[in-house]
């Protein structure tokens, strides 16, 4: 970073596509934004200059730039006030979006909830949430009927984090709450995409959707946490944990809007993201025979047909690869947002303070990217055996974040999708239904568009032969 503010300015802008003489880039983004920051990747470099009509993105993609803005100049990136006030209407001033003071102190409240061995202890609801699935599968496929896999794997998440946060079973609810969650999320992204973006006090249909979506979630939510403080009781559930701890600066506990807020950043954050990564797993292994053998002989030879242990997790190297290969290609949060506080310098081009100025950081470009990765669109989950990852930039693979917001949910999420895969592939072979189309669909996290409509076919032998599969087409897939 060069020293001065007059050095800074001697930097020249960054290339991008000059877009239309109004828009620029606006319809490209809208249609597909995905697709059109990897043309533009592809085509000026790591540091790309979008405009959108008055407003001005600069992507950057080298994992060095990355590390640069998220962790060694992180103030001077803060995140970005308009998208956050968006995502508030959804989870309030949970820890996904909070900053300054307020987020450092709820950071610190909740830190040694979601240590690595208080998470350990929510192995057994997993593999219980899993075992429920599993014998309501086994009606499913003894009829000959599909499932789809998105909607499988939401309910699925939604119930283990229910246990987890309260304890309780919200089967009865989950549809309620995952429908709830979908219309937020896809009402947020068509705010975030908006030009106009009007209040959400205006009586649009839209707005009065959400509102109502949002209401029916907090009446759930605010129930529970009532439930839970009059009960009295110290349990292992992470409200409970959430509720006792204390800032050790101030010895401060959490409000109940509080609670409700960190609750509604983990079933927006947490199962959509989960649920997300273990959708894609399940599209991959349909297509990839020889990964889906090696996974079976893994599971086979560690597991032979029992419910995975937390014991189990450090053998379970190969799934382990899977699921990181799975979130390469398919980062759940595939798109971050900042915005520079000063004048800056990334990759030798002026990155400009202004009120219009976007800083994207896409862990779905930099996934791509071939000085660190061979072959990047291809699937192959040892790249990620310790030889093949020796030397690898931090920056090169971050699918949860990286410098102070590095993901708090990180263990949670990969201890769930760990043993959920190693009991799902050890009972079914999910082949996606012939003709059905995979297609991933930029919005808040990277969903399948679609669906993912899959047969299920029980394993006595999981070492049979694998199914033929059908293509995955990606929202940005290179093009010939």
């Amino acid at each position: 970073m060069a020293s001065t503010a007059g050095e800074v300015k001697r930097h020249k802008l960054p290339p991008g596509p000059r877009g239309n003489f109004l828009l620029g880039s606006a319809r490209e983004m809208q249609k597909d934004v995905v697709q059109a920051l990897m043309d533009g990747w592809r085509e000026f470099g790591d540091v790309v200059h979008f405009r959108l009509a008055d407003q001005h993105i600069y992507l950057v993609a080298h994992p060095d730039d990355v590390k640069y803005v998220l962790q060694e100049n992180y103030k001077n990136y803060p995140k970005v006030p308009s998208v956050d006030n968006k995502f508030k209407d959804v989870s309030g001033e949970g820890l996904l979006n909070s900053s300054g003071d307020f987020w450092l102190r709820q950071r610190r409240i909740a830190q040694p909830v979601f240590h690595r061995q208080r998470i350990a202890a929510f192995a057994t609801h997993m593999t219980d949430s899993t075992a429920a699935m599993l014998e309501r599968w086994r009606v499913v496929a003894d009829r000959g009927e599909t499932v789809d896999m998105r909607i499988e794997m939401q309910r699925l998440s939604l119930d283990i984090l229910a246990r987890a946060l309260f304890m309780v079973d919200l089967k009865e609810e989950a549809d309620v709450i995952g429908n709830a969650v979908t219309i937020e999320f896809e009402h947020t992204f068509r705010r975030l995409q908006s030009v106009v973006d009007l209040p959400l006090d205006w009586p649009l249909p839209g707005n009065r959707r959400f509102k109502q979506e949002r209401a029916k979630l907090d009446q759930i939510v605010y129930r529970l946490i009532a439930e839970r403080r009059r009960s009295g009781a110290v349990g292992t559930d992470l409200v409970s944990q959430l509720m006792q701890a204390r800032d050790d600066e101030t010895g401060e506990s959490m409000s109940d809007q509080q609670l409700r807020d960190e609750v509604m950043t983990m079933i927006f954050a947490g199962h959509e993201t989960v649920s997300t990564a273990m959708t894609w797993v399940w599209a991959f292994l349909s297509k990839h025979g020889e990964v889906e053998r090696r996974l079976h002989a893994e599971l086979a030879e560690v597991l032979g047909g029992r419910v995975p242990t937390l014991d189990d997790i450090p053998r379970l190297t190969y799934t382990t690869m899977v699921i990181q290969e799975t979130l390469r290609h398919y980062p759940p949060i595939w798109l971050m947002s900042r915005t520079p506080v000063v004048d800056d310098v990334i990759g030798g081009y002026l990155i400009p303070k202004n009120s219009k100025t976007l800083v994207f950081i896409c862990p779905y470009v930099t996934h791509r990217h071939p000085d660190f990765w061979e072959n990047p669109e291809g699937f192959d989950p040892l790249r990620f055996t310790p030889e093949n990852s020796a030397g690898r930039h931090r920056f090169a693979y971050f699918p949860f974040g990286g410098g102070p917001r590095l993901c708090i949910g990180e263990p949670f999420g990969m201890l769930e999708m760990q043993l959920v895969i190693g009991m799902v592939a050890q009972a079914f072979r999910p082949t996606t239904v012939p003709g059905h189309i995979v297609q991933a669909q930029p919005a808040i996290s990277l969903r399948a568009k679609y669906g993912l409509v899959m047969n299920l076919k029980q394993l006595i032998n999981p070492s049979v032969e694998p199914s033929a599969g059908v293509p995955i087409t990606a929202a940005a897939a290179p093009r010939q």
